[in-house]
């Protein structure tokens, strides 16, 4: 069970307890069913199952690859539930009692291909796994998690409820670094003093005046130092500390004239655990409702079976996959327009692509890496994290996108809509190509360092669902099929929008 317990470390990480009892239950429920029911289930013994796609899933060191097999495993395990309900002992016999046919549920990405050529180009895979966090619902109305962790205390340049990261400490949150104010100078007060937090650390007490270290304890108890700041100094300075009381007293020869007086100082946290300070990770809930993505394919029974006949093709088979794409699309298509509608357009991520006179125009055009780079500061400076996850480019962009260095061409063949093209920074950046956005739009975006922390939440119920052909007495055939999901931006400030101008082949 290593492998399921590296795929609970890498999706949970710090999610809190009760994110993590419900993907641990998600997970285990998947495993479990791929490990006892493999052979029930693909009628396959167990020595073969390696040779599997989902096992090659399970097994993949990529961690996307794994939470694919967690969630369609999960998925089957909940049909499995379902069908027990039932009264029904093996997968998709519910349905069959309910409607005299088996349905299934499958993934709307790579189809089963066919042999004419003109059916292979609706097959292309979906893009939403690589630019959004995929959670599974178990009914339409469900929950998605959303983890946001926060600073407890106020302390160290931060305030209690200020989210982590976003905000940063000064260096100090996790330290046992402390800082009384002992009294600011006026050129009329010569002391100060304060009650500091115990136990202190003995030889660690620090005297500032601003940001000038001015005097520091000799962890017997007195403070001693020299104020070289003021004019006609050095002036002496002295002073004691109680190390067990805290007691703190600081006196300066001669009045400061300006400048905060402060003491900084490390308290026992050792001795004293209500100093350690603390974060939580605030784990929410919300809402969602799985809508209805629903839609009909027909066609004439003459025409299935002079296909059949002439061709050995089954049209009930090939119109369903060309469905299937078309929900596939549609769900890649609002994707990416929610991500176009809350990205930040930015103007410094414009690229000119007018050549140079001075050298060859693809050079020119590889200095939108600089743009990148640009993109990505950006969005560690919005929210003190992150990178670049994906690329999603029209189709202009994506043209420039292919020249960068280092970029590894991974284009299908004669795609339909939003796919991925290929990657840029030694395979960790992926590249789309989208006729969604503008011809020379582009969108970079990071995906999120955690579950529940993604920029984008897809949340799935039900992928994809087939009813039984209807064969009416008008010789007409007909099949429906429904896909029901919501789609929800979470942190909107991890995507940054460019163009780029001037550009010809």
């Amino acid at each position: 069970m290593s492998l399921l317990q590296d795929l609970r470390e890498e999706i949970l990480g710090e999610a809190g307890d009760q994110a993590e009892a419900k993907l641990a239950s998600i997970i285990t429920e998947g495993y479990e069913l791929w490990t006892g029911r493999y052979e029930e289930i693909y009628g396959k013994s167990a020595d073969k199952k390696n040779k599997s796609g989902l096992a090659k899933l399970w097994e993949s060191a990529k961690p996307e690859d794994q939470k694919k097999a967690a969630i369609t495993c999960h998925a089957m395990a909940m049909q499995e539930k379902y069908d027990r309900t039932m009264g029904c002992t093996r997968m998709g016999e519910a349905a069959k009692v309910l409607y005299g046919e088996a349905t299934t549920m499958g993934s709307v990405g790579k189809l089963t291909p066919k042999i004419l050529d003109v059916v292979r180009i609706f097959f292309p895979n979906q893009v939403a796994h690589l630019i959004a966090d995929i959670q599974p619902l178990t009914q339409q109305n469900g929950e998605i998690f959303i983890i946001k962790p926060k600073y407890t205390n106020t302390a160290a340049g931060v305030v209690a409820g200020q989210e982590m990261f976003k905000v940063p400490s000064d260096g100090n949150y996790t330290s046992q670094m402390l800082s009384a104010a002992l009294f600011t100078g006026n050129n009329t007060i010569v002391s100060g003093g304060a009650s500091l937090v115990t136990p202190v650390r003995k030889g660690t007490v620090k005297v500032y005046r601003a940001s000038t270290l001015v005097a520091s304890d000799d962890s017997n108890g007195l403070i001693t130092g020299s104020d070289t700041i003021e004019a006609g100094g050095p002036f002496a300075i002295s002073g004691t500390i109680n190390y067990d009381t805290g007691a703190l007293t600081v006196t300066f020869a001669d009045a400061p004239t300006s400048g905060a007086i402060r003491a900084d100082y490390l308290v026992d946290t050792e001795s004293n655990t209500s100093q350690i300070r603390e974060v939580e990770i605030a784990l929410e809930m919300k809402p969602v409702r799985a809508e209805a993505h629903p839609v009909k394919v027909k066609w004439s029974v003459a025409s299935e079976l002079a296909m059949r006949a002439h061709l050995n093709q089954d049209v009930p088979d090939i119109l369903t996959n060309l469905a299937a794409q078309q929900v596939k699309m549609e769900r890649d298509t609002l994707l990416i327009k929610q991500i176009d509608a809350n990205a930040t357009v930015d103007s410094n991520m414009n690229f000119d692509a007018t050549a140079s006179p001075y050298y060859p125009k693809i050079h020119k055009w590889q200095e939108l890496e600089l743009k990148l780079n640009y993109g990505e500061s950006a969005i560690q400076t919005a929210n003190g994290r992150g990178g670049i996850s994906w690329i999603l480019a029209g189709y202009n962009a994506s043209d420039l996108f292919k020249v960068q260095r280092g970029f590894r061409d991974e284009s299908p063949v004669a795609p339909i809509g939003a796919h991925k093209i290929g990657t840029l920074r030694d395979g960790t950046v992926d590249v789309i190509k989208t006729p969604t956005l503008g011809t020379n739009d582009y969108i970079i975006g990071y995906k999120g360092y955690m579950p529940g922390d993604a920029a984008t939440i897809l949340a799935e119920w039900i992928p994809l669902y087939y009813t039984p052909i209807f064969y009416s007495p008008e010789l007409q055939a007909s099949r429906g099929m429904m896909s029901m999901y919501d789609l929800f931006v979470n942190v909107a400030t991890y995507f940054r929008k460019g163009t780029v101008s001037n550009y010809s082949a």
